[in-house]
């Protein structure tokens, strides 16, 4: 039986399970082309630029699909291996593209050069601290004047 458990994390850095993110699923090809990332020198990685995929052909398409908002600045790239050549000192100076979504941006380029389908990962939304800390404070004061 196959178990995502027994996946190196190193390997495949979104296996990793967790009540809070959903798990990814890949292809075998994608899980064969994975392997052969990792076995590649730290030049060779830097410099690949991986064979469009699917539905994911442009700077675009590739984008949208990671979303997040990033197909703003779908524009800014030439090509597709302008979005996979560019260093994040490139996109921060001259194509001006904000940090965080520049860290998506090569999060997700990352990913896509292992074999993972890219899709949307939401910012999962916080609970109101001050909401509760102003229940208790009223809770007190009620307390205090003898009417709770």
């Amino acid at each position: 039986m196959f178990s995502l458990s027994r996946l190196p994390t190193r390997l495949f850095p979104t296996c990793i399970q967790s009540t809070t993110r959903s798990v990814v699923s890949t292809s075998i090809d994608g899980w064969k082309q994975a392997s052969k990332y990792m076995e590649l020198d730290v030049k060779t990685k830097a410099t690949l630029v991986p064979q469009p995929r699917g539905a994911i052909s442009t700077p675009s398409a590739f984008l949208t699909a990671i979303g997040r908002s990033c197909a703003d600045v779908s524009d800014k790239f030439k090509s597709w291996d302008h979005l996979f050549t560019a260093t994040s000192l490139e996109m921060g100076d001259s194509l001006a593209i904000p940090v965080r979504k520049r860290k998506y941006i090569l999060l997700w380029r990352e990913w896509f050069k292992r074999g993972i389908e890219p899709r949307t990962i939401e910012i999962p939304k916080r609970a109101k601290k001050h909401l509760r800390l102003k229940n208790r404070v009223q809770l007190v004061r009620l307390k205090k004047q003898g009417l709770a």
